[in-house]
């Protein structure tokens, strides 16, 4: 019994890994992008920031803005919108964001990285809380795509 699970989880992964190779950056991009967007707040002037424990980046909106998600606890998530131009910020192991007394301000605030050839600095344009519990569970329920969300809510 213990093996047929082993081979099916085998041969799902399998799968999921194939379907994703199919996929080019940006639609990859595109669908988290997608994803975030459907679990964020209407735009906010602030956000509490002590630290940072992880970052994601979510390709370009409709505006061709850069956008990211920011990590500052376990399930505290932002979803940050960048002022263009953002050059290679999709590129960077690790950023940075600018803050004042434990706060990070839209259109005052800026996320600092490294790309290969200088230090980089973009100005945050939105701040978007994301209730990321719920897309997790979303995730989890196996909605995993903006298609499946609409199909399970109606």
């Amino acid at each position: 019994m213990n093996a047929a699970r082993f081979i099916a989880a085998t041969i799902l992964a399998t799968l999921a890994a194939t379907a994703m190779a199919g996929q080019s950056p940006s639609q990859r991009d595109a669908k988290e992008l997608a994803r975030f967007q459907r679990y964020a707040s209407p735009p906010q002037d602030s956000m509490h920031y002590f630290r940072l424990d992880g970052f994601q980046y979510l390709g370009k909106n409709d505006r061709k803005q850069d956008v990211i998600a920011v990590w500052t606890g376990v399930n505290q998530v932002y979803m940050l919108t960048l002022q263009s131009p953002c050059i290679n910020l999709d590129l960077p192991l690790a950023i940075s964001l600018t803050s004042t007394s434990g706060s990070v301000y839209a259109r005052m605030d800026s996320v600092k990285y490294r790309d290969s050839s200088m230090p980089r600095q973009c100005r945050i344009e939105t701040i978007q809380q994301v209730d990321y519990k719920a897309m997790r569970a979303e995730k989890a329920h196996g909605v995993d795509d903006v298609g499946d969300a609409a199909k399970n809510r109606q």
